[in-house]
């Protein structure tokens, strides 16, 4: 019998606990919600717009094919002033491999205001980095080069090695023996340990 009366006690707490704890249990489940509802508008509101770069993206492509290349440009600098982790990197090597821009302080711009995006993983970061240090050894623009470069390399990036062996090509290239082989022996140092 003592069984059943904690049972039955047991029950009645709970059920004076919920009657008394009501308005709470109740705002809690509008809480809950009202947050699913907006993080699932949020969420559809996202694929929304990645569908919209991306099709900005092929239009650009399609301008491009077109021959109506300034068209095409301006369509590829509002994705990449869109900051999308994806399209707006996508957008600037377009820009680049087809020669659009001829202002190379408005390509190193661009190249600037897509390493400030903060959606970009630092890996993706560094692999930009890369690419925007190759662009700027195509300029030949060493001081901008070392600069760009030094944090990677400075670094324990997966894209350190590349990093060196890219800063020390380009010394090589300029002759620059000793300056490459302080690169150099920074791979070795690290290999070694």
């Amino acid at each position: 019998m003592s069984n059943e009366t904690t049972k039955k006690n047991f029950l009645l707490q709970i059920s004076y606990f919920i009657k008394k704890k009501i308005k709470l249990f109740i705002f809690l489940g509008c809480f809950l919600l009202i947050s699913l509802i907006t993080f699932l508008f949020f969420q559809n509101l996202a694929e929304k717009n990645n569908i919209i770069i991306a099709e900005q993206y092929i239009y650009a492509s399609t301008l491009e094919k077109q021959k109506k290349i300034n068209e095409s440009k301006a369509v590829l600098e509002s994705i990449i002033n869109k900051d999308h982790p994806f399209y707006s990197p996508l957008a600037l090597y377009f820009i680049i491999d087809k020669n659009f821009e001829k202002d190379t302080s408005k390509v190193i711009y661009f190249f600037n205001k897509i390493l400030k995006n903060s959606s970009i993983d630092e890996e993706k970061l560094n692999l930009i980095t890369i690419k925007k240090a190759i662009y700027l050894i195509n300029l030949d623009n060493e001081e901008l080069i070392v600069k760009t470069l030094n944090p990677i390399i400075n670094s324990n990036s997966g894209w350190r090695n590349i990093a060196i062996n890219l800063i020390a090509e380009y010394f090589l290239s300029k002759n620059q023996n000793v300056k490459a082989e302080e690169y150099l022996q920074l791979l070795k140092n690290k290999t070694n340990k």
